[in-house]
């Protein structure tokens, strides 16, 4: 039976060719269907024991209020979002102030590494101008990821409308007349968009990913197993 490796005495200067390259996976065929097989198999293992991750998303409209002047003066024709929807998006990368209530909901304890787990399960984006804020959760498991979500927009939701709160109260305390008038200015509460949507299928990991990773995977470590042996050979050869 003729060697997959070229003769330990050849010139180990030889360039690889395409014909020596077809004559390699020729003569290997069999080795690399077997990797291959056992990749398929460890990425289906992979895929039926690890978690799988949904996401969910939604869009909080920030709270608005009417604008102040330098001089602290209302200004009615000026609408403004209250907090800035910058502020809402840092809320959710500062890990310390998560209430348990948010760490339960999405099924992490109330400890250091559990907070920056749940840091890591979010994304914030500013949308709409930065009138709003788009928050995406990807936890393990649907429905955890459902009650995650809604922890998340109450927490967001509080946050927000106490920020708009303080700073109408500012603008009234700061302009007494205004006390007489309340209603012809702008205090909206933080708004939903529309429904939290969940992902209808997994998100992570993905089956045909994996399996196609894994097999290719699999098949670059048997060439490098024999590349291996081919320089031990040659090394061998030149003791000699």
């Amino acid at each position: 039976m003729s060697s997959i490796y070229p003769s330990p005495n050849a010139d180990q200067r030889t360039v690889v060719t395409l014909k020596s390259l077809v004559t390699y996976l020729v003569k290997a065929r069999y080795r690399l269907l077997g990797f291959g097989v056992v990749g398929l198999l460890l990425g289906l293992g992979i895929y039926y024991f690890c978690p799988k991750y949904y996401e969910a998303s939604f869009i909080l409209k920030m709270p608005t209020a009417n604008g102040v002047s330098a001089l602290g003066n209302i200004e009615k024709h000026i609408i403004k979002p209250v907090p800035p929807s910058l502020d809402a998006k840092k809320l959710l990368l500062r890990p310390e102030e998560f209430p348990v209530a948010v760490l339960s909901a999405c099924g992490f304890t109330d400890n250091n590494e559990d907070r920056k787990r749940l840091v890591g399960s979010l994304v914030a984006y500013e949308v709409n101008y930065a009138t709003a804020v788009q928050v995406v959760v990807r936890i393990a498991g649907r429905d955890k990821v459902e009650k995650c979500a809604q922890a998340i927009l109450a927490y967001e939701t509080e946050f927000t409308n106490t920020q708009k709160d303080r700073y109408v109260s500012y603008l009234i305390a700061a302009n007494p007349k205004a006390q007489s008038s309340e209603q012809v200015l702008v205090n909206e509460p933080a708004q939903l968009t529309a429904a939290i949507r969940i992902s209808d299928g997994i998100v992570s990991p993905r089956f045909w990913h994996l399996l196609l990773g894994c097999f290719f995977l699999a098949l670059l470590l048997s060439c490098f197993i024999d590349w291996l042996r081919y320089q031990w050979r040659g090394a061998l050869s030149k003791n000699d």
